[in-house]
């Protein structure tokens, strides 16, 4: 039974080490209203990215689509991504919450442009965020 109890903790503890480890530690969260002075300025889209704790799906997009090269340069150039876990943040304009991952995508005078549910591979990804462009 202890030894039990010592593996949930370490396997606790190395749960919550690589959440940590998934922003950078020079980089600071994106806030919605930031994002808004950022949109007015640059007239990018802003990009809500709809996530939860356990979605395994929102992983899967994490690890093979936005870390993806490609992908992250389109979104910098284009976009200004905006990442709200469901379970711990509020989402911005009383969108309701639905199935994660979300993208929803916002113009600089706050209007939902569009909200595209699930999980894609790189190539529909991009394909999508080109349409926005």
């Amino acid at each position: 039974m202890k030894s039990l109890l010592v593996f949930g903790v370490v396997l606790l503890s190395l749960f919550f080490i690589f959440k940590q480890e998934s922003i950078p530690k020079n980089q600071t969260k994106m806030t919605y209203s930031k994002a808004i002075e950022l949109a007015k300025k640059s007239n990018k889209l802003i990009m809500l990215k709809l996530t939860s704790d356990h979605c395994r799906y929102c992983i899967k997009m994490d690890r093979e689509v936005m870390s993806d090269k490609e992908v992250k340069e389109l979104l910098s150039k284009h976009f200004i991504t905006v990442n709200v876990n469901v379970d711990h943040e509020r989402i911005p304009l009383g969108i309701k919450r639905g199935v994660t991952p979300t993208f929803i995508f916002i113009d600089k005078n706050q209007k939902v442009v569009s909200k595209i549910p699930g999980s894609w591979n790189k190539r529909d990804f991009i394909d999508l965020l080109q349409a926005r462009i």
